[in-house]
């Protein structure tokens, strides 16, 4: 199973959810997004760029690749 990160093409910060209250939210902190942002489930991965990322303006990081 794949691993990934969400990264915006414009700010280059990554997308995770809150360790405090759960809200997704972006960071450019590469290792607070190792530890809170790896998705595995490609359905998510989709799901979180239609709620929260411009299309066309977010990489998907395959951390396996």
């Amino acid at each position: 199973m794949a691993r990934y990160l969400l990264q915006s093409a414009l700010t280059w910060e990554f997308l995770h959810p809150s360790p405090r209250t759960g809200d997704v939210t972006w960071t450019p902190s590469l290792l607070t997004a190792i530890e809170f942002g790896v998705i595995e489930d490609e359905e998510e991965v989709q799901q979180l760029i239609n709620d929260h990322c411009d299309r066309g303006r977010v990489l998907i990081v395959n951390l396996d690749a």
